[in-house]
């Protein structure tokens, strides 16, 4: 059994490179998992099978991370982010099932490009209220149904936060894993099999688990700003990477 195992992991090993790089990012950030590892898997699955994929390998990730983060995590925060959430993904399944997929993200990567070139330039901040909170919330679960990402809607509204670091990733790790267990949730209760995405998941789980090690054993060691450029760095590299895909397709 152990032999049939190592046979099919290595027919992944490139795969399980990108999920390590990616999750090596996720330790040390809060986030990127998703955004990294998403287009590089896509080289090797198709699409319709990366996103389960992803969903699965991201609530494993985050559930575990943050397990051990809870106690660090704004969880008023998360609470009204997560109100927010269970609005916004039903939004995002009516919009994906009438517009065109590829026009509707085309049309959310640049407003996410567009946000943040604009708070970069003004140094604009979005002030920490629960109305606020709310809002970003809504606008997590439309674009993680309808562009496969939570992410940049919520790292944009704290992108100038006050917070610590460490809160600031148990707060990421939480948020995370309740939106990727409700979008699994709403995958299977709409009949859709999560069995090929499970081949392909236990195959990058170690993956996973190095890269997730590897980044929290030096993330104590990384400056709040060094943190904050690489999360922005991410944002641009995945809008623009989105951008471009949809333009030449």
């Amino acid at each position: 059994m152990l032999s049939s195992y190592l046979a099919g992991f290595s027919a992944q090993i490139f795969p399980a490179l990108a999920i390590l790089l990616a999750a090596f990012l996720q330790a040390i950030t809060g986030f990127g998992l998703v955004i990294v590892a998403a287009p590089l898997l896509m080289l090797f699955y198709d699409p319709k099978l990366t996103v389960p994929v992803m969903l699965l390998l991201a609530c494993c990730g985050n559930f575990v991370q943050g397990a051990f983060a809870l106690r660090q995590a704004n969880l008023p925060l998360i609470g009204m982010l997560y109100l927010g959430v269970l609005l916004g993904q039903p939004i995002g399944f009516f919009a994906f099932s009438w517009a065109d997929s590829g026009t509707l993200r085309l049309f959310i990567d640049s407003l996410i490009l567009l946000s943040l070139v604009s708070m970069q330039v003004t140094h604009r901040e979005i002030a920490e209220r629960p109305r606020n909170s709310f809002r970003t919330g809504i606008l997590s679960g439309f674009t993680s149904i309808t562009a496969g990402m939570a992410g940049p809607p919520f790292v944009i509204y704290l992108a100038h936060t006050k917070m610590p670091i460490a809160v600031f990733r148990a707060t990421c790790f939480v948020f995370f894993f309740l939106c990727n267990l409700t979008s699994l949730t709403s995958y299977t209760l709409g009949g859709f099999s999560l069995a090929p995405a499970l081949d392909a998941f236990i195959y990058l789980l170690p993956a996973l688990a190095v890269g997730l090690a590897l980044g929290h054993s030096v993330s104590r060691f990384v400056p709040g700003q060094v943190v904050h450029r690489i999360i922005f760095f991410l944002l641009y590299a995945a809008c623009i990477y989105s951008i471009g895909r949809e333009l030449i397709q």
